[in-house]
């Protein structure tokens, strides 16, 4: 069985992607041709917790890190002392994932649920140093993901098994300024779930 064609709900249609700017209103469009690797995406350094809603965008290493159309939108709401990100694959279109965060408590640990509410991931921190956070995120209960390095300085990978498969960092073909890139592998069976992993990271660090 091709791991590449099996990358959960919403991934064939975002196989390479950038979060980049404001959300629009056009919808998600097909990707050009694909390159070979990882599945490049890039985010806004200083857009998580504003309450800002935000796009997802293709991004090819091919075409010297041209920005691509959208693949997913995020819609981020701050309610009182509620706080939600909401993934989906077009503007206004059905949750893929969702989290729902209550600002006040202790930010030891948060869960991401599909669109019905089940906990599909829960994100638990321990800290090891005033800069480094370990973190392990718990996937559907029965697989662990070992997240090492510095989310603060957008420098972190994740791991399944001692193997990566996420790379977030600040290496690109063009730089962009405030904004960091995020590299899935092949071997990862779920983008979508994956790129909610690292908003969930970045917002409990901010």
């Amino acid at each position: 069985h091709d791991r590449r064609d099996d990358r959960g709900p919403v991934a064939k249609v975002a196989v390479a992607g950038a979060v980049i700017g404001g959300a629009t209103d056009r919808p998600a469009a097909a990707a050009p041709a694909e390159d070979d690797g990882p599945a490049s995406y890039v985010m806004r350094a200083k857009l998580l917790g504003l309450g800002n809603d935000f796009e997802i965008k293709k991004a090819s290493r091919r075409q010297g890190g041209r920005m691509g159309d959208t693949a997913f939108y995020v819609d981020n709401k701050v309610v009182r002392v509620r706080e939600t990100f909401n993934l989906r694959t077009s503007r206004g279109g059905p949750t893929v994932y969702q989290i729902q965060e209550r600002k006040a408590r202790v930010r030891d640990s948060m869960a991401i649920e599909d669109a019905s509410g089940h906990k599909v991931a829960e994100l638990k921190k321990r800290t090891v140093g005033a800069v480094r956070d370990n973190f392990v995120v718990k996937i559907r209960g029965d697989r662990d993901w070992q997240v090492h390095g510095s989310i603060l300085e957008h420098n972190f990978k994740i791991k399944e098994g001692g193997r990566k498969i996420v790379t977030v960092h600040k290496n690109w073909v063009a730089p962009i300024n405030d904004a960091y890139f995020i590299d899935i592998d092949e071997d990862c069976d779920d983008n979508a779930l994956a790129l909610m992993v690292v908003i969930g990271l970045e917002d409990m660090t901010d």
